[in-house]
């Protein structure tokens, strides 16, 4: 009598005490440290001229900051767990972040994230209808009140070790410095994607904790210190990415996204080595979507960005994961906004081969 009675509830018990491990032993395969922001945008047929009045066609709010765009990309995939950290204020906007983050699959410390008395980051965004082309203000609210110590005590206090910690520069130097120096301490691959792209000399600190940096055209220019309106295309391009490789410190990869074109993959031959290897990789051929309408281009860099922290923590090589992160990018500018899609939309040409097979 005892037997049929106990057996149950320790069944029970074990269930419960089983779940509740899991709840805790959640990898943080990949942590973002960045940007959380509310997208309000307009669309517009004739972008205006300094001090003139245009009328838009429509208008939306989504959520965004190259941040939150990069976490919520990596968690498209249904690969592996992803970590948000940022800092937010206590109002609308963030209700509304964390909502997206919720349903989008990305873990958030709320408590640590919220502060009072501040607004949320805010991106003001302009888009022409006719070439998908943006324009983007950012006012960052409580994306600047992130400190250092902040970054560092919230990648140490995850629950594993990151596989790779992804970083932007809408929040202070001084924050995303500390964030590649911590993921480097714990063993992650660091990844620096350097927008907005600040001047020459201003990264030189971050190249030794950086794995991979990743930034577009405009931005290897700016940060190696070309003038906007250098001539040279892809051969300055990939001169230009040489260089930050072999110069900087850059550990191992130097990988140039170059809209339409896909990307410019330059790495390492081996870490620390001199000589290096240049390809050229784009979306697959049978990516379904490849010739569907761009709606816009809002947000194609940071799915690249975090679609590709996703698939080189699940082992994937880094050309194949450059050419598969295109994919997901390229998917993402068939939407208006910064627009990803669900695991379950991923195509099975964006899928790695152990998840195909499952």
């Amino acid at each position: 009598m005892f037997k049929t009675t106990l057996g149950p509830f320790l069944l029970l018990l074990l269930s419960h005490l089983s779940s509740t491990a899991l709840a805790f032993t959640m990898k943080a395969r990949v942590a973002v440290v960045g940007s959380a922001n509310q997208d309000l945008t307009t669309y517009t047929a004739v972008l205006p001229q300094m001090g003139e009045t245009v009328t838009g066609t429509t208008f939306a709010t989504s959520c965004g900051g190259k941040g939150s765009n990069q976490a919520c990309a990596a968690a498209s995939l249904g690969l592996t767990p992803v970590t948000m950290i940022c800092r937010m204020g206590d109002d609308v906007f963030a209700k509304d972040l964390l909502a997206n983050f919720k349903k989008k699959g990305v873990h958030v410390d709320e408590e640590a994230t919220i502060l009072q008395g501040i607004s949320t980051g805010v991106a003001s965004i302009v888009v022409d209808t006719k070439t998908g082309d943006n324009m983007i203000i950012v006012t960052p609210g409580a994306n600047h009140q992130m400190k250092a110590s902040d970054v560092e005590r919230s990648l140490k206090g995850l629950s594993e070790k990151p596989a790779a910690v992804v970083v932007q520069l809408e929040i202070l130097k001084e924050a995303a410095l500390a964030a590649l120096k911590t993921g480097s301490e714990l063993g992650a691959i660091t990844i620096l994607n350097p927008a907005p792209a600040p001047e020459a000399g201003v990264l030189d600190d971050f190249y030794k904790y950086t794995d991979i940096i990743i930034p577009n055209e405009t931005e290897l220019r700016k940060i190696c210190g070309v003038v906007e309106d250098a001539k040279g295309g892809s051969d300055m391009e990939e001169y230009l990415a040489k260089q930050l490789l072999t110069d900087s410190g850059v550990r191992k990869a130097v990988i140039v996204t170059l809209g339409a074109r896909g990307a410019m993959v330059v790495a390492r031959d081996q870490e620390g080595a001199d000589g290096v290897t240049v390809s050229y990789v784009n979306q697959p051929d049978d990516l379904p979507c490849k010739n569907d309408p761009i709606a816009d281009t809002i947000g194609a860099g940071d799915a690249f960005c975090g679609a590709l922290a996703a698939y080189l923590s699940s082992g994937v090589g880094l050309e194949e994961a450059a050419a598969m992160a295109c994919g997901l990018a390229s998917m993402s500018i068939r939407r208006t906004g910064a627009s990803y899609p669900s695991p379950d939309e991923i195509p099975d040409c964006l899928k790695i081969k152990s998840a195909v097979d499952c």
